[in-house]
């Protein structure tokens, strides 16, 4: 009699099932190698203008990850009407995808140009709607009689303080021809145009001028705009529109650069007589103030700014906060930090200097002991201002690590969903743009949870730049594990070595510079894991005589880090060993930095320095990357401070 299942013995059946799933695994992992050889074939073939090969193999690619790749290749290569039922099925199928939004916009063109008007405005989606084809929406609505909506919609795409592309030119032909351009509109325009110094738009516009008033009003703005000082003929600009409000404040606002203590006095004469809305205001004190203290009227600033503290903007505050640290003037500082509103003075940022202040500023006991409570109470949290306040009280460093548990089952879910599948397929052939436009489009409708569970995934993937970004976008800052990976480890590490660079200190700079994206290019042309600027890397290849051929190959990691820690360890020695100043001329340039500390002349206490940083980017640059030291240091269990003794001893 045969034995029953629940009679084998458990190893066995445990040895059976692992058997089992290991042949459906190697199974499924052979159809995808099969798959990804053919993918590339029919790939070819289709950009070859074949659809030979698509039509082969198209059953079999079906639950390819990239399959929709290829459907999209053979639609949209020849793209005719005869394609709709194709377009539509797509549609459908791939609605959720960045590439059905391209070859709707494809479609769409075609339809315009084929003049279907009214299939038009059945496959128009404003939420994905360029310029181009809003322009074209209002034409073809227009067609198909929808007369007063079209020429509306097409008011609002013309009265733009910039020209718009030449796709708009046939609906704002419709405008003109039906008298819709008034001189009321084209004076929005016009001053919209002036405003941001498009003259060329400016003198087309002139064109619907056709009355004396308006002539004249636009002749006296542009001659507002090249002397401000005409913002004083206040009978020229007495009219209370919003394009006059525009004006004035335009006129304003540039006569402070040149003169400000006469911007002032006509800000002063405006404010009596039109009613400007809070944010013109905060704007023009804004100007007025920093113009007065650029042109050697602190006080008068600081007491305008006082009068008019519940006006500004809380950039304009801490800026003024800024100048009383530059100047060390802890009394200051104490009293600005006063006037901040309430929410703002509970920042960490204001908190710690309100505690900074009065230690440097009061003997009296009580000051003493609420400054340290603050620290105290800091110390609690992980960021730059809270590991400061740790060091003032002596509190070991609070790394707050409280990883989100997720279940297998939501890994499994996130990991299965088609956008993900795409982005990992991509990075599998090492088409990194791609893999990140897919995760990036998958990821809109992705609530905070979801977006944790993204970045767990993308950290097993060991997608570092992703998964940090994932936590970014969750507002979730307390997994550290995932937000600050040993990514790289062993080539930093040897690097660190061979530059006598603390390991922590390296890590520190990649994770602020790019994430850990080996392959990433920032706008200004900066590549790798250590953004490198072309010209730089290739001064310090050739001062090190490191082989350096192309730009190229500052994608390979073991290059980049070689360049960059030998160009921060550069900067180390150019400015003493200290790390704020060597952190700082790596981001801003060790020129600029030079030039910081001859205006500072070694009055300022090290926090001070890198608080009036003027760069607000090279500023919270130095703050992440010694703060990021630090949780690098705890992650490899080392000691290291957030300010060495040294550093906190130098005025800088």
């Amino acid at each position: 009699m045969p034995h029953k299942l629940y009679n084998f013995p458990a190893a066995l059946l445990a040895l059976l099932l692992f058997f089992s799933l290991s042949v459906h695994s190697s199974a499924n992992d052979s159809k995808l190698a099969e798959q990804r050889v053919l993918y590339n074939k029919v790939k070819h073939s289709l950009e070859a203008g074949s659809t030979l090969a698509f039509e082969q193999h198209k059953q079999y690619l079906l639950d390819y990850p990239l399959y929709p790749y290829l459907e999209y290749a053979r639609i949209s290569r020849r793209l005719t009407l005869d394609d709709r039922p194709a377009v539509d099925q797509f549609l459908a199928s791939y609605q959720d995808t960045w590439l059905a939004e391209r070859l709707r916009n494809s479609w769409l063109a075609l339809l315009y140009s084929n003049r279907l008007w009214q299939l038009y405005q059945d496959y128009y989606v404003p939420a994905t709607a360029t310029t181009e084809l809003e322009c074209h929406y209002h034409f073809a609505r227009y067609q198909t009689g929808q007369r007063e909506e079209a020429l509306d919609g097409g008011v609002e795409l013309w009265a733009v303080g910039k020209s718009q592309p030449q796709a708009c030119d046939a609906l704002f032909s419709l405008l003109v021809a039906d008298q819709r351009i008034t001189q009321e509109v084209a004076w929005r325009r016009y001053t919209l145009a002036i405003i941001d110094h498009q003259y060329a738009l400016g003198s087309y516009v002139e064109r619907f001028f056709v009355s004396d008033q308006y002539r004249r009003q636009a002749s006296n703005y542009v001659a507002l705009d090249k002397n401000p000082a005409r913002v004083g003929e206040y009978n020229l600009f007495a009219a209370k529109t919003p394009e006059f409000l525009a004006i004035i404040e335009h006129g304003i606002r540039h006569l402070a650069g040149q003169n400000a203590l006469l911007a002032l006095k006509h800000w002063a004469r405006y404010l009596q007589s039109h009613p400007f809305e809070e944010d013109t205001r905060k704007r023009v004190l804004n100007d007025l103030v920093k113009s007065l203290y650029a042109q050697g009227h602190e006080d008068i600033a600081a007491n305008y700014l006082l009068e008019q503290s519940a006006t500004a903007d809380i950039s304009l505050l801490e800026w003024q906060l800024r100048n009383s640290l530059y100047k060390a003037d802890w009394g200051a500082i104490v009293k600005w930090i006063a006037i901040l509103p309430e929410e703002v003075q509970q920042q960490q940022r204001w908190r710690y200097w309100y505690a900074r202040a009065l230690l440097l500023h009061s003997s009296e006991t009580s000051d003493i002991d609420t400054a340290k409570t603050i620290f105290r109470e800091l110390s609690r949290f992980r960021s730059f201002y809270g590991l400061l306040a740790s060091d003032a009280v002596a509190n070991p460093y609070s790394m707050q690590h409280e990883p989100i548990p997720i279940t297998e089952t939501e890994l499994a879910t996130m990991a299965a969903n088609p956008g993900i599948r795409r982005a990992r397929e991509m990075l599998y052939l090492e088409q990194h743009y791609p893999a990140r436009r897919e995760w990036y489009h998958t990821g809109k409708k992705f609530d905070s949870r979801q977006w944790i569970i993204a970045g767990r995934i993308a950290q097993q993937w060991h997608w570092h730049q992703q998964a940090i970004l994932a936590m970014t976008r969750a507002d979730y800052w307390d997994d550290i594990d995932v937000r600050f990976p040993l990514a790289f480890r062993d080539v930093f590490e040897r690097n660190a070595k061979r530059q006598d660079l603390p390991l922590p200190l390296v890590l520190a700079i990649s994770r602020q510079e790019s994430a850990f994206a080996a392959d990433v290019t920032s706008p200004a042309g900066a590549i790798g894991l250590m953004q490198l600027m072309p010209t730089t890397a290739k001064e310090v290849a050739h001062k090190y005589k490191v082989p350096f051929r192309s730009n190229q190959q500052l994608v390979d990691p073991e290059l980049n880090i070689r360049l960059g820690s030998q160009y921060y360890r550069d900067m180390l020695k150019r400015f003493g060993g200290n790390r704020i100043l060597a952190t700082a001329a790596y981001n801003a340039g060790p020129h600029r930095v030079s030039q910081w500390l001859g205006k500072s002349a070694g009055k300022l206490p090290f926090d001070a320095w890198i608080e009036v940083i003027p760069f607000n980017e090279t500023r919270q640059y130095v703050q992440n990357v010694l703060s990021f030291s630090v949780i690098y240091a705890h992650h490899l269990q080392r000691p290291d401070p957030l300010i060495t003794v040294q550093e906190r001893g130098t005025l800088l």
